[in-house]
């Protein structure tokens, strides 16, 4: 789906990244509204995009509930990302590399990702991601380095989408902000929710065209320990795509299982306005926010919908996710990660189920294939940074394997699950800042996704 395509989870450095990711991860989440949202915060607060498809995708990082990573098969989300931040300069890891000299830890440095997509969902493209990593008080010894940044996709079934945003650390890390705005106009395949739908394949296109806007804040309330509010306004048009839905790949499918799928959206193709406000936590322990090597996140988040706020819906979504770093040696680093998310209310939008393969939970499936209104995800990685000097030294590569599942109820979780495992490649982007870009083959149940990207998938 869209979102996989438009994985930027990358919450720090790369709105666009996030937003790519997490238009992957909302564009089904809000079918790339959430996606470009997202986006936008990747794309200044990390620039990951993620992808899960079975051909190129893009992936990156972004807020608090989404790594900038775009996928080809369908986030922009929360897009769900990752966090891209400075690295302290006491903390920074080297990766193989000389650390660089005080008076330079006080200039910042300009990031650019260009990053191809191609997907059955969205089409053949590029997706790309600017943004000035800095450091907001060259005073501040303490905050991780703070982004802006723009982002966007263009491809050629006409899905275009452009995102601005910003992550900034201030008074010594003791407040993050982040906010983000974006506008898309997104043409995606999406599956219906359930295990059933995913294994039956079977989709209908749709369009989405609209608006988004997000803002966060966290405020220390100890060491290493946040909490704050996230609002957010998303309003588009959900819509199906006629010409899509009469081509010959789409007719081909048995009338009653395309009803089916569309039976699912009654009531949802239409204009539609979500906005919420929601509470944050976050408990982040780690070394740094581009490539940790010690260290843990935890974050617990809840966005509240409610037809008081003037949204069209109330419902609710929670996600809860654990990020584990342990270094190996100087340049090995074992990571962990377990998530898990739920919907509830009485009439939840589709593009706001649980989602996955976005967010780089996991990588092999296409983002979309599989939501429904509960989820987990777990998974480990092996990370390696070749022991060189020089050019050589900047390459690197990764292995990673983890399960997961979706349902319509905690109960049912075990019912099937969605094994999934890959390898990659990683390269080195900038010589202050540990930011790597990334290219991932994952393989599931149902086929293989290739996810390009900047910063690590978690």
């Amino acid at each position: 789906m869209m979102p996989a395509d438009f994985r930027i989870r990358s919450d720090s450095l790369f709105v666009v990244h996030y937003a790519i990711s997490c238009a992957a991860n909302r564009t089904i989440r809000f079918s790339v509204v959430s996606v470009l949202c997202i986006s936008a915060i990747a794309i200044a607060a990390a620039a990951p995009a993620y992808a899960q498809d079975k051909s190129v995708q893009g992936t990156a990082p972004v807020p608090a509930d989404t790594p900038v990573d775009a996928q080809a098969s369908g986030e922009v989300g929360n897009a769900q990302t990752p966090q891209a931040q400075a690295v302290k300069p006491e903390q920074t890891p080297n990766q193989g590399q000389p650390a660089n000299a005080k008076s330079s830890d006080k200039k910042g440095e300009w990031l650019f990702a260009p990053i191809p997509v191609s997907s059955p969902a969205i089409g053949s493209g590029l997706e790309f991601a600017v943004a000035r990593l800095f450091p907001f008080n060259k005073k501040d010894e303490v905050s991780p380095a703070s982004t802006v940044g723009v982002g966007g996709i263009f491809t050629n079934n006409g899905s275009r989408g452009l995102a601005i945003g910003g992550r900034l650390y201030l008074k010594e890390d003791r407040i993050r902000i982040a906010t983000a705005i974006a506008s898309a106009t997104v043409n995606f395949d999406v599956y219906g929710a359930g295990v059933a739908a995913g294994r039956e394949g079977v989709f209908i296109p749709l369009k989405v065209k609209g608006g988004v806007g997000l803002g966060e804040f966290l405020y220390r309330l100890r060491k290493s320990v946040y909490a704050g509010v996230r609002a957010q306004y998303r309003n588009a048009t959900l819509s199906l795509n006629r010409d899509r839905y009469d081509s010959s790949d789409i007719t081909s499918e048995p009338p009653d299982k395309l009803s089916g799928v569309l039976d699912q959206f009654n009531g949802q193709l239409t204009h539609q306005k979500t906005v919420s406000l929601g509470p944050r936590f976050q408990w982040d322990t780690r070394d740094s926010v581009f490539y940790p090597r010690h260290g843990f996140l935890a974050e617990v988040a809840s966005d509240f919908f409610s037809t008081g706020l003037g949204s069209k819906w109330s419902y609710q979504y929670y996600r809860v996710g654990f990020n584990k770093y342990n270094a190996l040696s100087e340049h090995q680093v074992l990571a962990f990660r377990g998530m898990t998310c739920a919907a509830a209310g009485d009439r939840v939008p589709i593009y706001d189920l649980c989602l996955f393969g976005t967010a780089n939970d996991l990588r092999g499936y296409t983002g979309g294939r599989y939501q429904d209104r509960r989820m987990f995800a777990t998974q480990a990685e092996y990370r390696l940074m070749f022991p060189a000097k020089g050019f050589l030294g900047k390459f690197g590569i990764v292995a990673f394997a983890g399960v997961g599942a979706v349902a319509d109820n905690f109960h049912n979780l075990g019912d099937y699950l969605l094994p999934a495992g890959g390898a990659g490649l990683r390269f080195r982007l900038l010589k202050k800042y540990p930011i790597n870009f990334r290219i991932d083959y994952g393989q599931g149940n149902d086929g293989h996704t290739l996810s390009i990207g900047v910063l690590e998938a978690f």
